[in-house]
C-alpha cells in the first residue's frame, strides 16, 4: 500500500484512487459540491481545491501519488472557497423556508460551513421557465450547475438524458477584475448553461437526478409544499420490489399533525453509493388497512385443515421460517412454483461462491444469459453501466432472445446477441466451444465431429509440409486449408448456433472476448429457471465454474426467492385451490394485504389481512444472500402470523423474535433482530445487515448430458409473446401502485403498434385457444420486434403456464 500525508496525517491508498476518495476513507473533510462518489469527476464547483506537492489540484480527479503532501484548507485556498460560496449565493436565497430543500439543502450548509457573512456581488436576475420531465420537476432559477444530475443519469443510470446546454445568463465583465480565478470560473459555468432534458426516449419512474440534487432545484413533483424537510423522520428499511434489497428511507412525520394515520411522504436513498430504481422511491404508496382483520380463529382453522399452503415470493425470512415450522407439525406442503425452480437450479449447480454486485464491478468481462435485465435487477444493471464507463477495457456480452436497445447503448463496449427463445442452453454451449471446453460427457456428439475434422486437416497439412521449392507457396496452402477447416467446425461442429440466429462474425467477436477475458462474470436471469433442460444447463454451468475463474451470480425471480429456497422444503404446485391456503398468494383461504393506496383498493379477494412490508419488522434476503432489515414505516394494529401460530405451539410474540432462529445449516447468523445495522458509510462500506456464511453444497450428481438440436422457433413468426413486467413493475403490490408511470400491461414496439392499425391505451384481447388475455396496450420505446411483452398479472388463464414464450392471436380491440 502506498502512503501521502494530508494536512500532516500519513495514510495509505490503493492505486488508481483520487485524493477526494483517500479522504473519505480516513474520515478527513474535504468540501465537494459537484462529486458523486463511483462517477466520473465534473470538477465544477472546484470546491475540493488542494496543494499537492506545492501544486493546485482538485482532489475529485486528482490520483494519489506515493509520498506526496497534500493541503487541504491553506489561507488562500479558504479564502477561494469562500468567494465561490459567495457565486452560489448570488441571486439565491439561503433562508427560503418554502423550497422543499429547505432543512436539508448542501448551499446552506456549505455557506455556513465556508463562513460566508456577506455578498459583495449582485446581478440582475434572469427569466428562467420551469420545466418537468417524468416525476421530476426542474427549477432552474435554483440551480446552481454542479451537474450532479447529468453525472448520475449518465454514470449510474445508464440513460444519459440530461445534459448542460448553453443558456446565456448575465455574466458581467468586471466580475473577472474582482474575483479570484477559480471563483470566476465557477461563476462563469454557472452563467452559460442550464440543465436540459435531451433524451431521446420519455424519462419514466427514476428519480435519481432528484436525489442527487443538493439545492431545491429538483424536486419531486407529488411532494412539493406537503411537508418540510425538518418535520420528517428518516426510517432505514429495504426495498421490497425486486430481489435487489436496495437501503431506503421511508420519510414520515415526527408528529403528523393532519390526521389519526400515518403517511410515508417520500422515499429517499443513499445516492452516493446506492441508487434506486422508481419502484424503491415511488411505490411506497400500496398499505394493508391499519386495523388488519379480527378473525383470526378462522385463520388458524383454515391452517389446521390445508393440505397444502401457497406462498408469495415476497414473504419475509421470519415468515417463512414459521411456515416451515408448521409445514414439520402439521404435514402439509408448501408451494411457491418459481421460487422451488430457482431453488432446484441451485441445489443442481452446487454453490461455489457468493458474488454480489461489487464483484460485478471489478470484472473485466460481464455476461448476462436468459435476464431481461432492465426489468429484472435494475440495480445489476446500474452497475454494469458504472463499470463500463469508469473500468477502462470493460465489456459486456448481453444475451437474451429479446432486443433492447436501452442495454445495447450502456456503452461502445456492448456485444448484444439475440437468439431464439428457449434456445438459452445452445448459448450456454457457444460460450463452452469459445473458451475450447468441450466436456466429453456433454458434447460428446459435437466432439466426434471435430476429431474427424482435425484428423482430415493435419493429414492434408502434412502433405504439404515436406520441403518443396516454394516453401511460402506451401504455408499459403496450409493456412487457407486451416481457415477451411474453422469454417467448417463452426457449420458442422456446432452450425445450431446459426439456427438460433448467432451468426459466425458474432460468435468470433464473442470468442474473442471470451478468452481475453481475466475476470469474468456470469449473470443467470430469470428465464434459465423454467427452462425444459434447466438442470443441464445448471450441470454445465458447474463445469464452467471448475474450468474458469467465473463469477457466477443468478437473479432470483422474486423478492425473497433466496430466502425461502434457503429455509422452506418447497414442493410442486398442484395449480389447484381446493384445500390450499395462500399466504401472500392466492388460495381456497387467502391470507395477504389487501393492498389499499389514496386512491382504491385492490380487487383481489382477501380472507385474513396482513400488514404490508411497509407496516412490519422482519428480513429478506437478497440475490448477494445478504439478510436485510425491514422496518415499519406505518402502523398496522391488526394481527400477523405470529399470532396465528400460537394456536400451534409457537410462544414468539413478534415476527423479529425468530430472525435470531433461521436455520444456520442454511448459511444465516444467529444473530438477534435488533444487532441488525442497516446504513453505508461516508466510504461505501456496506452494514446493511450480514452477508450469509457459504455453506458448502456437494458438486452436482446429475453428469452434463449432451446438448441437442431443438425445433427452433422464431420471435414474430412462430412465437409472438413474452411473458414480463414492464420497467419498475415487478408483482401485483407494484402494480397498485398509483405513483407510478409506468402501468401493468401489453407493451410493444412502436412500428408493431402502428402495423396493427392500434393507438397506445387501448384495450385489446389477446387468445390462444379459449383462454385469453385482457389489458391495454403500451409503447416500449426500447423494443424493435414485433412482439407482446405481457405483465404476468394480466395472466389469470395461465396461458404461460409452462413456458415465458408463447404464440397469442389479437382477438379484438375495445
Amino acid at each position: 500500500m502506498s502512503k501521502l500525508n494530508i494536512d500532516g496525517k500519513e495514510v495509505g491508498f490503493n492505486d488508481g484512487e483520487t485524493i477526494l476518495e483517500i479522504t473519505r476513507k480516513n474520515n478527513i473533510y474535504l468540501p465537494a459540491i459537484c462529486y458523486l462518489t463511483g462517477c466520473s469527476p465534473t470538477v465544477a464547483c472546484k470546491m475540493c481545491m488542494t496543494e499537492v506537492d506545492g501544486k493546485r489540484s482538485y482532489a475529485c480527479n486528482t490520483k494519489a501519488k506515493d509520498g506526496s503532501v497534500v493541503l487541504t484548507h491553506t489561507d488562500q485556498i479558504v479564502a477561494e472557497r469562500e468567494m465561490i460560496m459567495q457565486t452560489y449565493d448570488v441571486n439565491h436565497p439561503l433562508e427560503c423556508g418554502v423550497c422543499d430543500k429547505s432543512g436539508e439543502c448542501e448551499l446552506q450548509d456549505m455557506t455556513l460551513k465556508m463562513n460566508v457573512h456577506s455578498q459583495p456581488f449582485s446581478v440582475p436576475d434572469d427569466e428562467k421557465p420551469l420545466r418537468e420531465w417524468a416525476k421530476a420537476l426542474y427549477d432552474p432559477n435554483l440551480c446552481i450547475m454542479c451537474e450532479r444530475c447529468v453525472t448520475t443519469c449518465k454514470d449510474n443510470i445508464g440513460e444519459a438524458n440530461l445534459k448542460a446546454s448553453k443558456f446565456e445568463l448575465h455574466s458581467p465583465d468586471n466580475f473577472k477584475d474582482t474575483m479570484l480565478k477559480d471563483p470566476f470560473s465557477v461563476w462563469s459555468r454557472k452563467q452559460k448553461a442550464l440543465i436540459d432534458f435531451v433524451g431521446e426516449r420519455s424519462c419514466f419512474d427514476c428519480g435519481e437526478c432528484i436525489s442527487v440534487c443538493p439545492v431545491g432545484a429538483l424536486g419531486y413533483k407529488d411532494f412539493s409544499y406537503t411537508a418540510n424537510a425538518w418535520e420528517l423522520r428518516k426510517i432505514s428499511s429495504t426495498c421490497q420490489h425486486c430481489s435487489g434489497g436496495c437501503l431506503i428511507y421511508y420519510e414520515v412525520r415526527h408528529q403528523d399533525i393532519q390526521a389519526h394515520e400515518h403517511k410515508i411522504y417520500r422515499v429517499s436513498n443513499n445516492f452516493n453509493h446506492n441508487p434506486i430504481c422508481g419502484a424503491a422511491r415511488f411505490a411506497f404508496d400500496i398499505s394493508s388497512t391499519p386495523q388488519g382483520s379480527t378473525n383470526l380463529a378462522e385463520a388458524q382453522d383454515a391452517l389446521k385443515q390445508a393440505k397444502a399452503v401457497r406462498i408469495g415470493g415476497d414473504i419475509t425470512n421470519e415468515e417463512a421460517y414459521l411456515i416451515e415450522e408448521l409445514r414439520k407439525k402439521q404435514g402439509f406442503k408448501i408451494y411457491c412454483e418459481e421460487t422451488r425452480l430457482f431453488q432446484s437450479f441451485r441445489n443442481a449447480l452446487g454453490q461455489k461462491a457468493l458474488y454480489g454486485i461489487d464483484d460485478i464491478k471489478q470484472s473485466d468481462l460481464i455476461i448476462t444469459l436468459g435476464s431481461s435485465l432492465k426489468t429484472e435487477s435494475p440495480s445489476l444493471r446500474y452497475a454494469i453501466n458504472n463499470t463500463l464507463r469508469l473500468s477502462k477495457g470493460s465489456n459486456m456480452i448481453y444475451a437474451h432472445p429479446i432486443k433492447d436497445v436501452l442495454i445495447e447503448g450502456l456503452s461502445r463496449n456492448v456485444l448484444s446477441i439475440t437468439y431464439a427463445p428457449n434456445a438459452d442452453e445452445i448459448m450456454l454451449g457457444a460460450f463452452l466451444l469459445a473458451l475450447d471446453l468441450t466436456p466429453e460427457n456433454a458434447l460428446n456428439p459435437i466432439i466426434e465431429s471435430q476429431k474427424t475434422i482435425t484428423r482430415t486437416t493435419i493429414k492434408k497439412v502434412k502433405k504439404l509440409l515436406p520441403p518443396t521449392e516454394n516453401q511460402d507457396a506451401t504455408q499459403d496452402a496450409g493456412a487457407e486449408i486451416i481457415e477451411e477447416v474453422e469454417e467448417k467446425i463452426f457449420h458442422e461442429y456446432y452450425g445450431m448456433l446459426e439456427d438460433i440466429g448467432l451468426e459466425y462474425e458474432v460468435y468470433l467477436k464473442l470468442k474473442e472476448l471470451l478468452q481475453a477475458s481475466k475476470s469474468p462474470s456470469l449473470i443467470i436471469g430469470q428465464d434459465i429457471y423454467q427452462h425444459k433442460n434447466a438442470q443441464n444447463i445448471a450441470s454445465l454451468l458447474a463445469y464452467l465454474q471448475e474450468q474458469v475463474p467465473i463469477k457466477l451470480l443468478l437473479i432470483p425471480p422474486h423478492t425473497n426467492s433466496v430466502g425461502i429456497s434457503l429455509i422452506c422444503s418447497l414442493d410442486e404446485d398442484s395449480l389447484e385451490n381446493e384445500g390450499v391456503v395462500g399466504f401472500r398468494a392466492h388460495g381456497e383461504f387467502v391470507m395477504d394485504t389487501d393492498k389499499r393506496n389514496t386512491q382504491k383498493i385492490s380487487k383481489q379477494r382477501v380472507d385474513f389481512i396482513l400488514p404490508s412490508l411497509n407496516q412490519l419488522e422482519g428480513s429478506l434476503t437478497n440475490f448477494e444472500y445478504k439478510l436485510k432489515p425491514l422496518h415499519a414505516a406505518l402502523n398496522f394494529y391488526g394481527y400477523d402470523l405470529c399470532d396465528i401460530a400460537h394456536a400451534f405451539g409457537f410462544d414468539e410474540r413478534t415476527l423479529i423474535e425468530c430472525t435470531h432462529l433461521l436455520p444456520q445449516a442454511a448459511g444465516y447468523k444467529n444473530i438477534a433482530y435488533d444487532c441488525l445495522q442497516n446504513y453505508i458509510s461516508v466510504s461505501g462500506e456496506d452494514h446493511c445487515g450480514y452477508k450469509l456464511e457459504l455453506i458448502e453444497n456437494p458438486s452436482p450428481t446429475i453428469p452434463a448430458q449432451p446438448i441437442e438440436r431443438i425445433h427452433i422457433q422464431k420471435l414474430g413468426i412462430d412465437l409472438n409473446a413474452y411473458l414480463k413486467y414492464p420497467q419498475s413493475q415487478f408483482s401485483t403490490t407494484s402494480v397498485m401502485s398509483e405513483n407510478l408511470q409506468m402501468k401493468a400491461g401489453i407493451y410493444t414496439s412502436q412500428n408493431h403498434l402502428k402495423a396493427l392499425g392500434l393507438t397506445e391505451g387501448d384495450e385489446i384481447i389477446l387468445q390462444k385457444n379459449d383462454r385469453v388475455i385482457q389489458g391495454k396496450i403500451f409503447i416500449d420505446l426500447e423494443l424493435t420486434q414485433d412482439i407482446f411483452v405481457v405483465s404476468p398479472c394480466l395472466d389469470t388463464e395461465k396461458i404461460f403456464e409452462k413456458t415465458l414464450f408463447e404464440k397469442l392471436s389479437l382477438k379484438e380491440t375495445r
